[in-house]
């Protein structure tokens, strides 16, 4: 018998809860299986990697503003990271990568 998302949601909610916490774990190790299996992990692995470098390649050039990045693609740039995300939502960006960028971190001169 094949159920509905929704059919098997509602027995879900009725299991005690030990079941419910086997069937949850469960849906965790799938899904992080489905992740490995995919590439996916490690497309944003490599993702995050480019857009790091990326930064450090252009530290002095962004000093001071918040980037938006896709990769090793720089997508929009600011002062408002708002701004920002508002801008990956809209092109679709689910996990957008913004980070401010610094130039120089000032040394600690001590007390």
């Amino acid at each position: 018998m094949i159920q509905t998302a929704e059919q098997v949601i509602e027995t879900v909610r009725t299991l005690p809860k030990p079941e419910r916490e086997k069937f949850f774990e469960l849906i965790e190790v799938e899904k992080f299986k489905h992740i490995e299996t995919n590439g996916e992990l490690k497309q944003k692995n490599k993702k995050f990697r480019q857009a790091l470098q990326w930064i450090d390649e252009h530290k002095e050039e962004f000093d001071g503003q918040f980037v938006l990045l896709e990769g090793s693609n720089l997508i929009a740039h600011g002062t408002n990271p708002k701004e920002l995300y508002a801008a990956a939502r809209a092109k679709g960006i689910e996990i957008p990568f913004v980070k401010r960028v610094k130039a120089r971190d000032l040394p600690f001169g001590g007390w």
